[in-house]
């Protein structure tokens, strides 16, 4: 029995390779044309949701009360300490700015919504409403400290 070549070497060759990965790419980009575009609002209703619900999550961690404290323009975190509140500022508790056009809907222009979760991550009930170009999104707090995003009818 002699052996093979290198020329006879089982493997795929450079088309066959090229030929696989432009079907690929067809089928990829088959997939994010099909995809629902984006949603700017829905985007920053989840993001605010989910810094929610890791607010909770340090305020249990912590044994500390968690404040996140939103205006017109964004929102930021705060922990209680025993001289007062002090501000987080690194990620993720880093303060934000509202993205796209999104604007949060407070009673005054000047208002505050505060929510609190204190070391047991139970919370005082709470809604936001996010608005962007006649959509409305909602986001709740309940009395457990859950967080649940809503489209909300006007």
């Amino acid at each position: 029995m002699t052996p093979r070549s290198p020329r006879h070497s089982r493997g795929f060759t450079l088309v066959e390779l090229m030929v696989v990965l432009f079907v690929i790419g067809l089928a990829g980009a088959a997939v994010a044309m099909t995809a629902p575009g984006r949603d700017p609002l829905r985007e920053q209703a989840d993001r605010f949701a989910v810094r929610l619900a890791l607010a909770r999550d340090e305020a249990i961690l912590g044994a500390r009360t968690i404040e996140v404290t939103v205006t017109s323009q964004g929102y930021g975190f705060s922990r209680r300490q025993f001289e007062g509140w002090q501000a987080l500022g690194e990620p993720p508790f880093a303060n934000v700015l509202w993205e796209d056009d999104v604007g949060a809907r407070l009673p005054r222009e000047d208002a505050r919504l505060r929510f609190h979760f204190d070391p047991t991550g139970a919370a005082l009930p709470q809604a936001l409403r996010l608005e962007r170009e006649g959509g409305v999104m909602t986001v709740e707090v309940d009395a457990a400290g859950q967080v649940q995003v809503h489209a909300a009818n006007r």
